[in-house]
C-alpha cells in the first residue's frame, strides 16, 4: 500500500511527546528563574500552569492536525484568558473579561512601569509584576512551540525562553542563580537533541524499526547530565567569574552617606543594610527615634514642605511639664550620615560638637546639621519631651486646629476607593481619636507586612496597597495619613527608627534594619501623637492609647552583631490576598457596616492567599478536559485525505479497538488472519473485521487496488464508506463489552 503524502507528516505518538515534554521541562526552567525577582516560590504554581496550558494545547492541536494558523491564534487566546482568569477573575462576566478587567491590567501596567526604573530585586509577586511575569512565560512558550514543531528549528525554539531567562537575570539578585542556569542548561541541551531526533524522522534497526525518541533519550539525557554539571564545575572557575560587575543594575545609588529624609533611603536600609549599625543612643527610655515629619504630599510621595529654620542654640521649647516624660538621650553617630539628626519625640534641648552648625524646624520636628554630613563619632546630648497619654484622654479632644492647612491637604486625584473605604472602616466613630484607633486596627488585622514590595505612596501606590494588603511601613503610614486626612483628620508621616536592640540597659543599637515610617496624627492641646498601623510594630510608651505593645525587628544578636535567623515580627507574610477580596466592586453600602449584618465584629478575619476555587471557572474547565478527547475523535474521523489514507485509518482504529477487549494480535499477520482470529476471540466483530480486512488486502496485494475504493455503488455506497461503517460497528461493540471503567480510560486515552 503506497504511503499517502501530506505537508506536514504526523509524528508518531511516542516521539511527539518525546519532544513536548523536554520543551516543557525548558519553559518550565525559564518560570522558575524568575525566583531571582520574586521572594519565596508563591510565583512558580500560576506560571507552571501557563507552561502547561500552552505546551499541552499545542500537542492536542498538533495531534489533531489543526493548522499552525489556526492552532496558535487559539493557543495565544487561551493563555491570555488563563492570565485574566487567575489575576482578575471578578472582573469577568460569564468567563470572559470585561472593560474593568481591562481598565485593572491598565492600571497595574502603569504602576509597574513607574516603578520599573528604581524597583530592586526581590520584588512581591503582586502589583502587576505578577502579571508581567505571566506575560513573558506565557509568549515565551507559544514561540518556543511555535518554532520547534511549526518551523521545524531545533536550538533555535529555545531562544524566547533563553532571552527572557537572562533578562529576568540581569534584573534579579543572587538567588539559586548557579542551581538555576544548571537547570536551565540541562534541560535545553536536552530539548535541542530531543527536537533534532524528532525532526529527523523514523530510524531503522537490526530488530526492525524504532521512533527516533527511543534512540535520542538516553543520549540526550547523558548530555544534558554531563554539560550541566560540567558548566557548574567549570564556569564559577574562569577567570574573573567573581570580580564585580561593570555596572550593577541592581544598586539603586548612595552609600551610608546618603540622606534619610524624606522615605529617600528607608526601604534601602530595611533591605539591603539591614545587619549594619546607624548609630547608638543612650537614653533613660526607651522610644522611636524621629529624624522628621513630612506634611507635604502631592499625590506620588511624601515631602518636608519649603520652610524657614531657625538656630537650635541648644534650647528648642519650653521644657517639660508633670505630665510630659523627659527622655534623655546621648547619641553617638557610627554610620547614619546625611545631615538630619534622629531624636525621640519631641526635642526641647540639644548640644551637639562646636564644629557643627544645628538648625532646628518645629512644624516638622526635624534637627538639620547645616552644611554638614554626619561622621563616626559625632555625639549629640538630647532632652525630649513626651506627652503621658491613654485612650481616655485622647477620646474628648478634638483634632481641628493643627496651625498649618497643608495638613489636611489631598490632591485632587485621591483615589475614590480610598476615600470610601477609610469611610467604611471608621463608620462607627464619633471622636478623630476613634477614627485613629479603627483605621489603625484594620490595617493590623487585615493586612500583611513584607519588605518585598516596591516602594511608593501616591495615589496609584495606595490603591494598589489595598488591593494586594501586602505591604512594608512607608506603604502603611502613607496610606493611613492619606486616608485620615481624606476624614478631614490633620495626619502627617514621621520617618525615623524604631528603637533598636538593647545592648545593655538602657543603650541602644540602632540598626539599618530599624528604619521605619509611622503615622502622627493632630490633638488640639496635646500636639502630634503616634499610631501604628504596620504589623509587627509597636512604639514604646504608647501601648496605652494604641493597645500595641512594643515590637519590632530584633533579629540581631547582641553579642556579635549578626542575624540570627528569620525575622521575629508576628506578622512577616508575603502572600497575596486575591484582588477580588478588595475590588471597588464588591465594595456595597452593607461592607463593614455592622447595622447591615456585617461589620469587623461580625466577619472573621480573612486567611492569607484564601479566596476559594472558581466554580463555574474550574466546572466548564472539568467539561472541557472530559469532551477534548471525544472532539479530537470527531475532527480526525471527518478528516478525507486519499482514500488510502482513510482505509489506513479505518483499519488501525479497528485494531487498537480489538486490542481494548483484549483479542491478542499479531503484528506480522495479514489482515485476514487478523480477521480470523478476531472472529474466534470477539465474534461479534466477525463480519465488520472481516470486511474490513478483505478491501485492506485488496488495496494492498492488486494491482491499483485502490482506484476503485470511493466508486459508488448501485445503492451509493462505496468501499470506503463501508470500511468507515464497519470501523464504527467494531468501536461500538468493544464499548458495549467493556466495563465502566475501562470505557472511562478508553475515552481518555483514544483520542484518534
Amino acid at each position: 500500500m503506497r504511503a499517502s503524502s501530506t505537508a506536514h507528516p504526523t509524528h508518531p505518538m511516542a516521539d511527539d511527546l518525546g519532544a513536548t515534554i523536554p520543551l516543557t521541562l525548558f519553559s518550565a526552567t525559564v518560570a522558575a528563574g524568575f525566583a531571582r525577582v520574586f521572594a519565596g516560590w508563591q510565583f512558580l504554581e500560576n506560571l507552571l500552569v501557563l507552561v502547561v496550558i500552552g505546551h499541552g494545547m499545542s500537542f492536542a492541536l498538533r495531534r489533531s492536525r489543526v493548522a499552525g494558523w489556526i492552532a496558535l491564534p487559539i493557543i495565544a487566546l487561551a493563555l491570555g484568558w488563563a492570565i485574566g482568569a487567575m489575576y482578575y477573575r471578578s472582573t469577568y462576566s460569564y468567563l470572559l473579561p470585561t472593560s474593568e478587567t481591562w481598565d485593572l491590567f491598565s492600571f497595574e501596567l502603569e504602576l509597574v512601569r513607574g516603578q520599573f526604573a528604581t524597583a530592586v530585586a526581590p520584588v512581591i509577586y503582586g502589583g502587576g509584576w505578577d502579571v508581567l511575569a505571566s506575560i513573558g512565560v506565557a509568549g515565551s512558550v507559544l514561540l518556543a512551540d511555535a518554532f520547534a514543531f511549526r518551523a521545524y528549528a531545533r536550538a533555535e525554539a529555545l531562544v524566547p525562553g533563553g532571552v527572557l531567562f537572562v533578562f529576568v537575570a540581569a534584573l534579579g539578585d543572587d538567588r539559586d542563580r548557579i542551581a538555576l542556569t544548571l537547570a536551565l542548561i540541562g534541560a535545553g541541551v536536552l530539548t535541542t537533541v530531543m527536537l533534532r531526533a524528532y525532526h529527523g524522522g523514523r530510524m531503522s534497526s537490526i530488530g526492525g524499526r524504532r521512533t527516533a525518541s527511543s534512540l535520542a533519550v538516553p543520549g540526550a539525557v547523558g548530555a544534558a547530565i554531563v554539560i550541566a554539571l560540567s558548566s557548574g564545575v567549570v564556569g564559577p572557575a574562569l577567570p574573573g567569574a567573581g570580580a564585580e560587575p561593570i555596572y550593577d543594575a541592581t544598586e539603586g545609588g548612595g552609600g551610608l552617606t546618603e540622606v534619610v529624609n524624606p522615605l529617600v533611603d528607608i526601604r534601602s536600609r530595611l533591605t539591603n543594610r539591614s545587619n549594619t549599625e546607624m548609630f547608638v543612643v543612650r537614653s533613660n527610655l526607651s522610644s522611636y527615634w524621629r529624624s522628621s515629619a513630612l506634611a507635604e504630599f502631592d499625590g506620588r510621595r511624601w515631602g518636608i514642605p519649603r520652610r524657614e529654620l531657625v538656630s537650635a542654640d541648644g534650647t528648642l521649647g519650653a521644657g517639660t511639664d508633670g505630665a510630659d516624660r523627659e527622655i534623655r538621650q546621648n547619641l553617638r553617630i557610627v554610620n547614619l550620615g546625611g545631615s538630619f539628626v534622629p531624636a525621640a519625640p519631641d526635642p526641647v534641648r540639644i548640644t551637639g560638637p562646636d564644629e557643627i552648625d544645628l538648625s532646628w524646624s518645629e512644624p516638622d520636628a526635624t534637627l538639620f546639621a547645616v552644611e554638614h554630613t554626619l561622621t563616626t563619632g559625632d555625639t549629640f546630648d538630647i532632652v525630649s519631651s513626651t506627652p503621658v497619654l491613654d485612650d481616655a484622654a485622647l477620646r474628648s479632644v478634638t483634632s481641628t486646629d493643627p496651625g498649618d492647612p497643608i495638613y489636611f491637604e489631598l490632591p485632587d486625584n485621591f483615589p475614590d476607593l480610598a476615600r470610601d473605604t477609610a469611610r467604611e472602616v471608621t463608620a462607627g466613630a464619633s471622636t478623630p481619636y476613634e477614627a485613629a484607633i479603627l483605621l489603625q486596627d484594620w490595617f493590623r488585622s487585615e493586612f500583611d507586612y513584607s519588605l518585598d514590595v516596591q516602594s511608593g505612596h501616591g495615589s496609584n501606590a495606595i490603591e494598589s496597597f489595598l488591593r494586594e494588603r501586602v505591604g512594608y511601613c512607608e506603604q502603611f503610614a502613607g496610606s493611613y495619613a492619606a486616608m485620615m486626612r481624606s476624614l478631614g483628620i490633620p495626619t502627617r508621616v514621621a520617618v525615623g527608627f524604631t528603637s533598636g536592640i538593647e545592648e545593655s540597659p538602657g543603650t541602644y543599637s540602632v540598626r539599618g534594619k530599624n528604619a521605619h515610617a509611622w503615622p502622627e496624627v493632630w490633638f488640639d492641646g496635646i500636639g502630634w501623637v503616634l499610631f501604628e498601623p504596620t504589623p509587627g510594630r509597636g512604639a514604646p510608651g504608647a501601648e496605652n492609647y494604641t493597645s500595641v505593645a512594643p515590637a519590632q525587628d530584633d533579629s540581631v544578636s547582641p553579642a556579635t552583631g549578626e542575624a540570627v535567623g528569620e525575622r521575629s515580627d508576628p506578622v512577616t507574610s508575603t502572600t497575596l490576598r486575591p484582588r477580588d477580596e478588595f475590588d471597588p466592586a464588591v465594595l456595597g453600602e452593607d461592607f463593614l457596616d455592622p447595622g447591615a449584618g456585617g461589620g469587623l465584629e461580625d466577619e472573621p478575619p480573612a486567611t492569607p492567599g484564601s479566596g476559594g476555587i472558581p466554580v463555574l471557572p474550574t466546572l466548564l474547565v472539568m467539561i472541557a478536559v472530559a469532551l477534548a478527547p471525544a472532539v479530537s475523535r470527531w475532527y480526525a474521523r471527518r478528516r478525507t485525505g486519499t482514500a488510502e489514507a482513510q482505509l489506513t485509518r479505518y483499519w488501525l482504529r479497528a485494531l487498537r479497538s480489538l486490542e481494548d477487549v483484549g483479542v491478542p494480535l499479531d503484528r506480522s499477520a495479514t489482515p485476514l488472519e487478523t480477521a480470523s482470529t478476531a472472529a474466534e476471540q470477539f465474534p461479534i466483530s466477525a463480519r465488520p473485521t472481516r470486511g474490513l480486512a478483505e478491501a485492506v488486502t485488496e488495496a494492498t496485494y492488486q494491482v491499483d487496488g485502490t482506484r476503485d475504493l470511493e466508486v459508488l455503488g448501485s445503492y451509493g455506497h462505496s468501499t470506503i464508506r463501508d470500511c468507515a461503517s464497519w470501523s464504527r460497528q467494531i468501536e461500538r461493540a468493544v464499548t458495549d463489552s467493556i466495563s465502566y471503567q475501562a470505557r472511562i480510560v478508553r475515552h481518555f486515552t483514544r483520542w484518534r
